[in-house]
């Protein structure tokens, strides 16, 4: 009967799935007892806990490989999209490996620590949410939301209270030398973005990297 749960659930391309569609597949299977079902199929790594009403299908006939990028824009109860430090690796603008899934909300903040890693939301105002971000299509063809490059770099320059950024050299210190983002790749941003954002924000730090991104654009 497991095979058949597995076949129902293999339909499901993400992999993520809600309680409601959980329990119509196992009661069109004929259990009953559809939590205690649950249980059984968690003890069996046939699903596994996403956060209360979520699960992932992990699966014990085939390798299902899941899109962390749609599970952060799944667990939060609203809109969000991926920025910070994962945008920025995901760009492939910072070197490094970053494991928590960085992204953005109008939202609370808040932090899910799930065995699928670990997942933090910052809190933006509304104006801030809509600049500049974009759908990105999965392996399994789904979409998630994730900022344009130039609004990931933003919206890290804007978290960072405890930085202090105070001139162009301070901040070209914290690009290059923080974030280990090559200052040449700067050549290649939209100002446009950062204005716009700059106009919103009215962030002196924002401002400073907009006059940054003009000084590039006239040498």
């Amino acid at each position: 009967m497991d095979l058949k749960i597995e076949h129902e659930l293999s339909k499901i391309k993400t992999h993520i799935i809600d309680y409601p569609t959980l329990k119509s597949i196992l009661s069109n299977l004929g259990y009953e007892n559809i939590n205690d079902k649950i249980n059984n199929l968690k003890q069996k790594n046939i699903i596994k806990s996403l956060k209360k009403g979520y699960f992932i299908h992990t699966s014990i006939t085939q390798k299902n490989i899941f899109s962390k990028e749609l599970i952060s824009n799944t667990l939060l109860a609203g809109p969000s999209y991926i920025s910070l430090d994962y945008a920025l690796y995901y760009y492939g603008l910072i070197p490094e490996t970053v494991h928590e899934i960085t992204a953005v909300t109008t939202n609370r903040s808040k932090i899910f620590k799930t065995e699928f890693g670990v997942y933090s939301y910052r809190q933006i105002k509304k104006e801030l949410f809509t600049i500049a971000i974009k759908s990105e299509k999965t392996e399994s063809g789904y979409y998630f939301l994730i900022a344009e490059k130039e609004k990931a770099l933003c919206d890290k320059i804007f978290f960072s209270k405890d930085v202090k950024i105070y001139s162009m050299n301070s901040l070209l210190n914290f690009i290059e030398n923080d974030l280990r983002i090559d200052i040449d790749i700067l050549k290649d941003f939209n100002s446009e973005i950062v204005s716009h954002y700059y106009k919103i924000s009215k962030s002196k730090k924002i401002k400073i990297l907009l006059n940054i991104l003009k000084k590039h654009e006239h040498n």
